[in-house]
C-alpha cells in the first residue's frame, strides 16, 4: 500500500548547513539534500526508503558520541565512527561491526537499545 509522501523529507532541523556530512534532522546526505530537486520520482523514494535504517544509525551515533558519518560497502550503508569503527543494524535488529580484517562480529539483543549499542561499539573498538 502507497502512502503518499511529503514533498521531501526535511522537517527543518537541517544540520548540512553546520557541516554534518548527513542532516541529524532528516538523515539525507548534503549530496542527496542538495540533488533532491533534480532527483527523479525512483532516486527519491529509494533515498526515502534508506531514512528508517539511517534513523537508527543516526541514534547509535549520538549514543557514541559521534555525528552519523556513512560509508557504503557491498550495497549496504555503514555507520563510521571517528575511531573507525562500522557499525550496521540489520532488519532483525542485530548490531554488525566490521573488524579491521573485514570479517563482521554481531551482536544479537532481544531490545538493543542506542545505548547498548554504544557500549559494545566503544568497547569493541579499542
Amino acid at each position: 500500500m502507497n502512502h503518499p509522501r511529503p514533498d521531501s523529507p526535511c522537517i527543518a532541523l537541517c544540520s548540512t548547513a553546520l557541516g554534518d556530512n548527513v542532516c541529524r534532522g532528516c538523515v539525507r546526505t548534503f549530496g542527496e539534500i542538495s540533488q533532491w530537486c533534480f532527483m527523479g520520482e525512483a532516486e527519491r523514494e529509494a533515498v526515502w526508503r534508506r531514512l528508517p535504517q539511517r534513523q537508527r544509525l543516526l541514534r547509535v551515533a549520538a549514543a557514541c558520541g559521534a555525528l552519523l558519518e556513512l560509508e557504503c560497502r557491498d550495497g549496504m550503508e555503514w555507520g563510521r565512527l571517528p575511531s573507525g569503527v562500522r557499525y550496521r543494524l540489520d532488519e532483525d535488529g542485530a548490531l554488525h561491526r566490521l573488524t579491521t580484517d573485514g570479517r563482521t562480529e554481531a551482536l544479537h539483543r532481544v531490545e538493543l537499545t542506542p545505548q547498548h549499542a554504544a557500549e559494545w561499539l566503544l568497547r569493541r573498538g579499542e
